[in-house]
């Protein structure tokens, strides 16, 4: 009669279907990151000077080009604004900022072609 050793459970592979042996299994749902309460929220509305840039620039048109570089300024600014903190009106502020150069282009351009066209057609002082 022979002495038999007791009998190891041998390591071998899983059944099929089972998670490994000594990890968890993997998470499979969730959204991502979890909510943060104490996070920083966008602010709400519209950026003023987005909206001021806007209304500014478009008066430029009616009223010489003056408004229209205050309007771009303000859209400057603005847009500065609208990305340091995240809230809305970076377009508005984009809209104002190109609308009021193009005024202001437009009007000094205007000048330029106004005070030559006095130039060339006054008379020299000198007769000539």
């Amino acid at each position: 009669m022979g002495y038999q050793q007791p009998g190891y459970p041998q390591m071998g592979y899983p059944p099929p279907g089972m998670p490994a042996p000594g990890y968890p299994p993997q998470y499979a749902g969730g959204y991502g990151y979890p909510y943060d309460p104490y996070a920083q929220g966008r602010p709400p509305g519209t950026n003023g000077k987005a909206i001021g840039a806007l209304v500014t620039s478009l008066a430029g048109l009616v009223f010489c080009g003056l408004p229209s570089v205050v309007g771009l300024i303000l859209g400057i600014i603005a847009m500065r604004e609208t990305k340091r903190t995240g809230q809305e009106g970076h377009g508005m502020a984009l809209a104002g900022v190109i609308v009021g150069a193009l005024a202001v282009a437009g009007w000094l351009l205007y000048a330029v072609v106004i005070i030559f066209a006095i130039a060339v057609t006054s008379p020299s002082p000198y007769g000539y």
